[in-house]
C-alpha cells in the first residue's frame, strides 16, 4: 500500500502544517477560557438575568394573546408569529420577554406550539444544553415542533477543504414549521473555505469577544442523540456536510 502525499514526500511540511493547526486550536482553547474567567470577575452580571414574577407575567401576556411560538435567544430579529426570549432588552423587538433563557420555569407546561432556536445552542455547555432541550420538551404542546439551527462542526471541517455545501431544501423545510423569515443557506458562510480562522471561528466562535464564545461543538449524530434522549421524534435534519445543521423535530 503506497503512502500518502503528506507523510512520504513532505514529512516537514506534514509536521510544520499540522504543528501549527493543533497549535492555533490549543491556543483558541487557551483565550476562550482565559476570556471567560475575565467575564466573571468584571462583568458577574452581563450573563445573569434573575427572572422574576415580571417575567412570569410578561410570558402570560403573551400567551394569552395568542402568540405561543417562542424564539430562543431571538436577539432582533421579529420573527412573524414568535416571542422572543432573550436577556437584553431589543427596542426594535415587536414581541419580547427579558429572561435568562438557562430558566425557563416561568413558561407553564404544555403551552408552546413551536420553539424555535437559531445559533444559540452552540453557547451553551453539553449540561446546559441537555437541560434545555429537556424544558423545550416540558414547554411544548403534544405534536408541538422543534426548529434548531446551528453551526455544524462536520460541516465546516468538509467545507474547509472542500467547496463548503449550504442548507438546502429550505421549502420543505418551512412547510414543516421552520420560520419563512430566518436565515437559511446564507451564501456569506462560504467564507470558511480554506480559511483557517473560518474553521476554528465556526468551532469556538469569535476570538476576542467574550460574549460570543462557543462551549459546544456540534455534529449532526450527535445534536440527533439529544434531542432524542430528551424525548423528541426527528423530522427532517439538513445534510450531514452542510456548514449549518437545520433540524425540526416533534414531541
Amino acid at each position: 500500500m503506497s503512502k500518502g502525499l503528506w507523510s512520504s514526500r513532505l514529512p516537514i511540511a506534514n509536521l510544520l502544517c499540522s504543528g501549527f493547526i493543533f497549535a492555533a486550536v490549543r491556543y483558541r482553547i487557551a483565550t476562550r477560557r482565559c476570556f471567560n474567567a475575565v467575564k466573571k470577575v468584571l462583568r458577574p452580571r452581563a450573563t445573569r438575568v434573575l427572572n422574576d414574577d415580571s417575567v412570569a407575567l410578561a410570558m402570560k401576556n403573551w400567551l394569552d394573546q395568542g402568540y405561543d411560538k417562542l424564539n430562543i435567544g431571538g436577539g432582533k430579529k421579529n420573527l412573524y408569529g414568535f416571542v422572543n426570549i432573550d436577556f437584553v432588552p431589543h427596542p426594535n423587538v415587536e414581541r419580547e420577554v427579558v429572561a435568562n433563557i438557562l430558566d425557563l420555569t416561568f413558561v407553564p407546561d404544555e403551552t408552546a406550539s413551536h420553539i424555535h432556536s437559531n445559533h444559540v445552542i452552540e453557547h451553551l455547555t453539553e449540561a446546559q444544553l441537555h437541560r434545555q432541550l429537556r424544558e423545550y420538551y416540558r414547554i411544548l404542546k403534544d405534536r408541538g415542533r422543534i426548529s434548531i439551527r446551528c453551526p455544524n462542526a462536520l460541516g465546516v471541517a468538509y467545507g474547509f477543504w472542500f467547496p463548503p455545501i449550504l442548507e438546502q431544501e429550505r421549502d420543505e423545510f418551512v412547510s414543516l414549521g421552520f420560520p419563512q423569515d430566518e436565515n437559511f443557506g446564507n451564501p456569506l458562510d462560504r467564507w470558511a473555505y480554506k480559511d483557517l480562522f473560518g474553521l476554528l471561528h465556526w468551532f469556538y466562535g469569535d476570538m476576542g469577544n467574550i460574549e460570543n464564545q462557543h462551549q459546544n461543538v456540534i455534529t449532526p449524530s450527535k445534536l440527533i442523540a439529544y434531542l432524542e434522549e430528551a424525548g423528541f421524534k426527528i423530522i427532517k435534519i439538513s445534510k450531514p456536510e452542510a456548514l449549518n445543521l437545520v433540524v425540526i423535530a416533534s414531541k
